[in-house]
């Protein structure tokens, strides 16, 4: 009964904020056709964590072109997501288009094209960002700009954000060679394999592109730029370097922080070529790339290749799992929906679970660890293709996983070692 409960209860709290939505969504509907617009809607769309959905505008009637377009994207107020329209440059080089893309407050979020000689807006592409849920998406079409949403859903507003004080000027970065050295003195520590330095030159942009081999492991591939010298002592310049690393059309890891130095780590279950693309240095400047490499965990099944044991290993070295001393004591795999697995577990154990995508593309995937009454939850493996739970086992209790995996042709591989108290200390 009390899980019934609990199944009635969320219902009605998800079935409450998708009402929400929707009368929210109809107050900005129907302000819009006070003022004179024209308004269309989109069918109700439903998205989840980092999934993006690129979704078509209805067009306008052949007897009507309207000089302002505005598309208001409404969901949860919890729900996290960003939008653009689909034709809004991307080029960084080239001046954005005013009011072309936006990130929600609140659960909400507009876009607007006014501008004379742009096309017409066809798509829209949303992202989740955190969260999942339903999003209405309304367009309304007019003469002039319309309202704000701010005026017409006051409540979905942040209210004024005073502007951010001035911190003055930045203090002086250590030098480019103190910062490597401590780099490499940090991978000797953690027990890595330290290779040799790779030193190239940005270009006019101040960007580059290296060729790496990557042997089978894990690595921590870390780069540097060198700080320009000023000009005059007050201005402000951060240095703020960002990379992405590339096996083909895969992208391994990224970087985008705003930190001087660039920092990625990925692990591959065979040599492999890899591309190491970054951005955001001095113009023709120097560039240094250290790099550090563990070997893949030596306990991890191979029996769904190297690629899916990659992926397992990197979600244990990127959360700083232990290395399993043992062999796994149990062995699953399935496919895309939710899948429970019922274990046979000893009082007093402590487990770790790691599972991987062996096959397909998931835009959903959840590993929940269930003991006694306690849950343990992991929802982050969309975007690494891996998860990972682990769970201590008291006296009289019962344990059991369920997988969640959403996506065309998924499926996957699960292992689960018993291990000591030591399943979280921080050595490779």
């Amino acid at each position: 009964m009390l899980a019934v409960g609990l199944v009635l209860v969320t219902a009605l709290a998800s079935g409450h904020a998708h009402a929400d939505t929707r009368d929210v969504a109809a107050r900005v509907q129907e302000q819009w056709k006070v003022a004179g617009a024209r308004t269309a809607s989109v069918p109700t769309r439903f998205v989840f964590d980092d999934e993006t959905i690129l979704v078509p505008i209805p067009p306008e009637p052949d007897d009507h072109e309207s000089a302002c377009t505005q598309v208001a994207v409404v969901g949860a107020r919890g729900l996290s997501f960003r939008a653009r329209l689909s034709d809004a440059p991307m080029d960084p080089l080239l001046a954005p288009e005013p009011a072309a893309r936006a990130s929600s407050m609140a659960g909400v979020l507009e876009l607007r094209r006014c501008e004379a000689g742009r096309p017409a807006v066809r798509h829209v592409v949303i992202t989740a960002e955190a969260g999942r849920g339903a999003v209405e998406i309304l367009v309304g079409r007019s003469d002039r700009p319309l309202a704000p949403l701010g005026s017409i859903i006051p409540e979905r507003t942040g209210g004024a954000i005073p502007p951010p004080a001035e911190a003055g000027s930045l203090p002086p970065l250590v030098p480019l060679e103190k910062r490597v050295d401590a780099a490499e003195v940090r991978l000797r520590r953690e027990g890595a394999n330290v290779r040799e330095r790779t030193l190239t030159r940005s270009g006019d942009e101040g960007s580059g592109e290296e060729e790496l081999e990557l042997d089978e492991g894990c690595h921590r591939i870390e780069v540097f730029g060198r700080e320009p010298v000023r000009e005059r002592p007050g201005r402000r310049f951060r240095l703020d370097l960002d990379a992405e690393l590339r096996d083909g059309d895969q992208l391994l890891a990224r970087d985008r922080t705003e930190a001087p130095d660039v920092r990625l780590e990925t692990c591959v279950g065979s040599a492999t070529d890899v591309s190491l693309v970054y951005a955001g240095a001095p113009p023709r400047s120097e560039v240094v790339v250290t790099r550090g490499t563990w070997p893949l965990p030596a306990r991890l099944p191979p029996i769904w290749g190297p690629v899916a044991r990659s992926k397992m290993a990197r979600v244990m070295f990127l959360r700083h799992v232990a290395v399993p001393a043992d062999d796994p004591v149990y062995l699953a795999q399935g496919a895309t929906g939710v899948t429970p697995l019922p274990l046979s577990v000893e009082t007093g154990a402590c487990y770790v679970a790691v599972m991987g995508v062996t096959r397909g593309r998931a835009r959903q995937l959840q590993l929940r660890a269930f003991v006694g009454g306690r849950e343990s939850t992991d929802e982050r493996g969309a975007s690494e293709e891996a998860a990972l739970s682990a769970f201590c086992v008291r006296a009289h209790e019962s344990a059991r996983l369920e997988v969640l995996a959403r996506g065309t042709g998924v499926s996957w591989g699960l292992a689960l070692f018993r291990v000591k108290s030591g399943a979280w200390e921080t050595g490779r």
